[in-house]
């Protein structure tokens, strides 16, 4: 089963409560389709109508992509770009473009903050490039995904995603059901058209209409499998490309054939995210100021405890909300991605013991999207849109309901040993994709990018979201791939403390250096 990827948690919520961005934040509604082309060959062919925006500091345009590139005369979207020209055009070395991961997060607004003085992330490269920034399609502005109302979403998230008998697992069914169809309903035909084969071919019309022979693509979490495959479709395109905190396609399985592991599960060998929660109670009890039991064993007995008090009694929040067992684990798990967050998680467990929420349930919002005002952004359905269309369409509900159910409740026992936090919920709220109203469009494979430049990986030791097995894996299944590893705990490597990664960065989309084999940093 795998996780939602997430980057820059602190950014997004900035974004969505200081800036008021409206047009990320989505209701339920059709997404907007434009006149479409004939050909793929004049889709290719378009250039960029680049006009002020941002109060004349940055550029806006967009593009068309086509709806389904089999025919693609039929149906076409808008993808909107945003554009910050390179301040030393004098040393411009060309366009630059990432994705901050997901998937479901905003590549426009990963940029869009690159206007911010206090942007130490690709704010460094504009010397140098002109920073191009995009929604993937389903993201933000790229025909979003629509599919609950505010409210609905969340009594979707107060569902009891630890059902104990028969008629808990059919609520969890019944909640996936109501969510899938009203993606459907709200989002249309481009709810089937979301996969990450149909946004590699989207980059590379943009990298068509920007003028540009290489796309040079900086990638995090979810982006970099973007960029394996891009690179696997268009390796003569390829500029430079670095890839950090690895998503390993090859590794997604199969959700519509559940086969259970004929061993037992294993209870030593916790997820690494269960193992992350114990990092942070002992980093806390280590401090004379932690707010919690300078026991760790203790702690963790208490937030256990917690979240089996919550389920049965959920706890206010100041926002008129209930705290029950999913808003707490959600808020825990956000806090497993970024040793940034820890303190925050200390101080809202340390509330909740005392009975208010709050704490916990906005660290739940900086997952799903959710702003301080109750608005959701499109990254939620965005992310699930992407996931359930990654997958075997052969074996697309290939199973009764009545099997499904048996299998997730077997899944759900097995996950317990080795998640004794998160199993359980985790294993009845992330298989929405098994309720999804449309197929899936191709089955993830391994990328191996052939006659693409060299690649650049980075990882963390301690990744709990993209384990650094993954990354070494990928840079075996790449044709040329160099590894960093960085010694460090928590998702993401770049722009996160480590002054090496940092260098080796800017080394390579400037100069192009590569670092050598087996390159380490310790800081």
């Amino acid at each position: 089963m795998r996780y939602r990827y997430r980057i820059f948690p602190a950014l997004a919520a900035l974004l969505l409560i200081t800036t008021g961005c409206a047009s990320l934040l989505t209701v339920p509604g059709t997404p907007v389709v434009v006149q479409p082309l004939p050909t793929v060959e004049a889709y290719m062919a378009q250039r960029i109508d680049w006009q002020p925006c941002e109060n004349g500091a940055a550029e806006c345009g967009s593009i068309r992509v086509p709806v389904d590139y089999a025919d693609p005369g039929a149906m076409a979207i808008d993808m909107p770009l945003i554009r910050l020209r390179a301040t030393n055009p004098a040393a411009r070395l060309g366009v630059l473009t990432a994705n901050p991961g997901g998937p479901g997060e905003s590549g426009y607004e990963q940029v869009r903050y690159a206007l911010n003085p206090k942007d130490t992330g690709l704010r460094k490269f504009r010397i140098r490039y002109d920073l191009v920034g995009f929604d993937p399609r389903g993201v933000g502005r790229t025909a979003a995904v629509s599919c609950l109302s505010d409210k609905e979403m969340d009594d979707y998230l107060a569902t009891d995603f630890t059902p104990t008998d028969a008629a808990g697992v059919r609520q969890v069914a019944d909640a996936h059901k109501r969510y899938a169809a009203a993606c459907l309903r709200h989002t249309g035909k481009v709810l089937g058209f979301l996969g990450t084969e149909f946004v590699t071919q989207d980059m590379d019309i943009m990298r068509s209409a920007l003028g540009e022979d290489k796309l040079n693509y900086f990638g995090f979490s979810y982006g970099t499998r973007l960029g394996q495959y891009y690179a696997d479709r268009f390796p003569a395109h390829v500029g430079r490309m670095m890839l950090d905190s690895i998503d390993d396609p090859s590794r997604t399985t199969d959700r519509w054939d559940f086969t259970p592991d004929p061993e037992p599960p294993d209870p030593t060998r916790l997820w690494a995210q269960d193992r992350t929660v114990r990092d942070m109670l002992n980093a806390c009890a280590a401090r004379p100021d932690c707010p919690l039991d300078h026991d760790p064993d203790i702690a963790m007995r208490k937030l256990r405890e917690l979240i089996d008090r919550v389920d049965k009694n959920p706890i206010p929040t100041k926002d008129g909300r209930k705290l029950g067992s999913n808003l707490a684990v959600l808020g825990i798990f956000e806090a497993t991605y970024d040793e940034a967050i820890w303190p925050v998680f200390e101080r809202a467990f340390a509330d909740a013991l005392q009975g208010d929420g709050t704490g916990l349930a906005r660290l739940a919002d900086g997952y799903v999207g959710r702003s301080n005002t109750g608005r959701y952004t499109s990254s939620q359905p965005a992310f699930w849109a992407v996931q359930c269309a990654n997958d075997d369409p052969k074996s697309y509900r290939s199973k009764s309901e009545e099997q499904i159910l048996a299998e997730l409740q077997h899944n759900a026992d097995l996950a317990e040993v080795t998640s004794p936090l998160f199993g359980r919920n985790r294993a009845f709220s992330a298989p929405l994709c098994l309720f999804w109203p449309v197929p899936p469009t191709s089955m993830s494979k391994a990328a191996h990018a052939i006659g693409a430049p060299t690649i650049v990986l980075l990882n963390n030791t301690g990744d709990p979201a993209t384990p650094l097995t993954e990354a070494q894996h990928v840079a075996e299944e790449l044709a040329d791939a160099v590894l960093v590893v960085r010694k460090h705990e928590g998702h993401i490597a770049f722009d996160n403390g480590s002054a090496c990664i940092d260098a080796i960065a800017v080394g390579y989309f400037f100069d192009g250096v590569v670092p050598d084999r087996g390159t380490r940093c310790d800081d």
